[in-house]
């Protein structure tokens, strides 16, 4: 009798025990969202007038990302962001978003890429020297190179609607270069589109490693824009726009 009761209880420790390894093995497979990658293949020179092709590839992991929400190039001369102009991009059906662009004067031009993609966005950019531009804006041009490629990106986690008179959380996991981006000041700039005059802030504070998160609640309906934006003390100083929509 009392060997059967040491099998039964060592029986029902192995049993509890292989439970217990299974739940581990669970939680222990939950997957965090990968990054998107979106790489910006772009030519350094070309002549005046000249179509200049641009090709963006995104991709998430090893899948090429073929069904992106949105992908648009803009472009500005150096010194002359606020008369940037907005390019859509075409969506070649292989994770690459192509479009063209010609400048008709000499001068350093920055192209930059916005890519909305699953929940996510990045927008790398790069540099152009067309013609003979002035030697000063070829070395101011030199000397922010090294800030050319963002590799922000911003997975928003929360939902990108809200009805009005109830608390809206916002959610954003941020990475830099593929690592979790701590440590930063982030902040949410909100407008109405129907009153772009009237801008709300909405501070953030880091409650997880990377991902910050905070509340608003909206008295009006409408389709609404969000800017996050992005500092910390290395210099970073990024924002990009989601859209959203209050109901």
């Amino acid at each position: 009798m009392k060997k059967i009761l040491l099998s039964i209880l060592f029986i029902s420790t192995l049993i509890i025990a292989g439970c217990g390894t299974k739940d581990n093995g669970n939680g222990s497979n939950e997957k965090s969202v990968e990054p998107i990658n979106v790489v910006l293949d772009l030519q350094e020179k070309a002549k005046v007038n000249e179509n200049i092709p641009l090709s963006a590839t995104v991709t998430q992991g090893k899948e090429k990302v073929a069904d992106a929400a949105k992908v648009e190039y803009e472009v500005w001369e150096e010194g002359a962001k606020d008369s940037s102009k907005m390019i859509k991009a075409t969506n070649e059906k292989n994770g690459k978003y192509t479009g063209k662009v010609a400048f008709d004067h000499d001068g350093v031009y920055t192209i930059q890429v916005h890519v909305t993609a699953r929940d996510m966005h990045m927008m790398p950019k790069k540099s152009v020297i067309v013609g003979n531009p002035d030697p000063s804006k070829m070395k101011s041009a030199e000397e922010g190179e090294h800030h050319e490629e963002s590799s922000v990106v911003m997975h928003v986690m929360s939902p990108k609607t809200a009805k009005v008179g109830e608390k809206a959380d916002f959610n954003i996991h941020m990475t830099k270069h593929n690592e979790t981006l701590t440590n930063a000041q982030v902040q949410i700039e909100v407008w109405n589109k129907a009153n772009e005059k009237k801008h709300e802030w909405i501070p953030m504070k880091e409650t997880a490693k990377g991902e910050y998160s905070g509340t608003h609640t909206f008295t009006k309906a409408g389709n609404y824009q969000f800017k996050v934006h992005v500092e910390n003390k290395e210099g970073l100083h990024e924002h990009q726009i989601f859209d959203y929509e209050v109901k």
